[in-house]
């Protein structure tokens, strides 16, 4: 079903180079930085990971209108191709079963925009800036670290300390008797651990 135009790279570069493109803009507007304003990078982090949660469990796990097609995109798909003990891609056209559109970014960068202009104009300038800076940062994070837990296993990138234990709790979501309650967060399952869904008990099979 791939179409033959597909390109796995040009869809895991452009998203890449749209947010580092507006993590870099970004940069260039902050001026004067205050403490205060440094610690809400931490706090938009967070809210940012929380909403990664919410969007997995509830979008992506749920018929939502008008969202279907990305419930049919990640659950009866992604869901079915990749299990837990059959995790890796077997070539790069299998980037387009685990990354989020290419366009996905620039939605993103769209829908919250609101919250960009209403700290840019009522709070300020550098907030806005690290709001920009730090979703822009998530979502290519979130791509990249999603990738990585769908290598192969000899891959050098898979076998980094750090990403084998993240990708041992993405596979613990990939059980199918478990996707639908534990284990939402791709990137750092701190909401996961917030709100009560990060498995810790024996797995079936």
């Amino acid at each position: 079903r791939t179409p033959a135009y597909y390109s796995p790279w040009f869809h895991l570069a452009f998203p890449s180079l749209f947010g580092i493109s507006f993590i870099v803009l970004a940069a260039t507007q902050l001026h004067d930085v205050r403490w205060y304003e440094w610690l809400s990078v931490p706090l938009m982090l967070a809210l940012l990971n929380v909403n990664e949660w919410h969007i997995h469990r509830n979008v992506l796990h749920r018929r939502t209108w008008p969202l279907e097609v990305l419930f049919w995109r990640h659950t009866p798909e992604h869901h079915v191709i990749f299990v837990r003990d059959d995790m890796a891609m077997r070539s790069t056209k299998e980037f387009r079963l685990v990354l989020i559109p290419a366009y996905g970014i620039v939605a993103i960068f769209v829908t919250t925009l609101p919250i960009t202009a209403t700290l840019w104009f009522l709070v300020s300038h550098n907030l806005a800036a690290l709001w920009v800076a730090c979703s822009m940062g998530y979502v290519v994070s979130y791509e990249w670290l999603h990738l990585s837990y769908h290598l192969p296993a000899g891959n050098p990138i898979a076998r980094n300390r750090l990403i084998t234990w993240l990708r041992r709790q993405h596979a613990v979501h990939h059980t199918p008797e478990l996707m639908q309650r534990w284990n939402f967060n791709v990137t750092v399952p701190f909401a996961d651990w917030l709100l009560g869904t990060a498995h810790h008990g024996p797995l079936p099979g």
